[in-house]
């Protein structure tokens, strides 16, 4: 067993004494640091996910050799959530992040998810670490910014919006663009306080039929026709 490694002023007065044996028995004891995630497991169902860590601070001998950290597996991640209500988002091998141990094992209260006793009587342990989140990682392509002048929502790939009812509210102006607007479904222009005319920059085709004021565009007749360069009356309605 190496020896511990004592300074002469460790043990010169009483109150080094005390100082030393503290520090030592603390150095034995986990609280918080930073780890790397090694593996990620993510929950199915949108369950909870769990993760394997390594803390990314080594420890050292008593001759001052580097003690690499040991994986610690199992660790559940913590989530943003209220009932069934969540913000998911998994963390992938290479993440940096910060755990937090509790004061006390909690294997009973991750297999039951119920108030339990202590599994055993171990104290201030890695094994009862909990994924608190990222830091120091690589500036994100994908997210949300909440800044003085509003809000960002930011992605490079794929973004879905699914609800029953889905409604976007503007004050004073709402604005969708893109090359292409794809609208699959039946459109109809409300009655309600926003209620107005339509109007397009270019040309409109319909596959089907156009109606205005009763009348169909491509069916419609005119009356009084007459040869020569007379004009038609107006058009007929239906």
């Amino acid at each position: 067993m190496p020896r511990l490694k004592v300074r002469p002023d460790d043990i010169n007065t009483d109150a080094n004494v005390q100082h030393f044996v503290m520090d030592k028995f603390l150095s034995g004891k986990a609280f918080i640091t930073v780890a790397m995630v090694k593996a990620s497991y993510p929950g199915e169902g949108n369950k909870m996910s769990f993760v394997d860590v390594q803390p990314m601070v080594h420890g050292t001998t008593g001759a001052g050799d580097l003690v690499e950290s040991g994986v610690i597996h199992n660790v559940p991640v913590f989530r943003i959530q209220r009932g069934s209500s969540a913000i998911i988002m998994d963390p992938v091998v290479g993440d940096i992040g910060w755990i937090a141990c509790c004061d006390e094992d909690i294997r009973n209260v991750k297999k039951t998810h119920s108030p339990a006793l202590p599994a055993s009587s171990r104290k201030h342990n890695y094994g009862d670490a909990i994924y608190m989140g990222g830091l120091l990682n690589v500036a994100p392509t994908q997210y949300a910014r909440l800044h003085d002048g509003g809000i960002d929502i930011v992605s490079p790939l794929d973004v879905n919006i699914n609800g029953n009812n889905v409604a976007i509210n503007a004050k004073a102006k709402a604005s969708v663009n893109a090359p292409v607007i794809e609208l699959n479904g039946a459109l109809t222009q409300g009655s309600g306080s926003h209620g107005g005319n339509a109007s397009f920059g270019g040309s409109v085709t319909a596959a089907g039929e156009v109606t205005g004021s009763g009348i169909k565009l491509s069916t419609h007749t005119h009356g009084g026709v007459q040869s020569g360069n007379s004009n038609t009356q107006g058009p007929n309605g239906v």
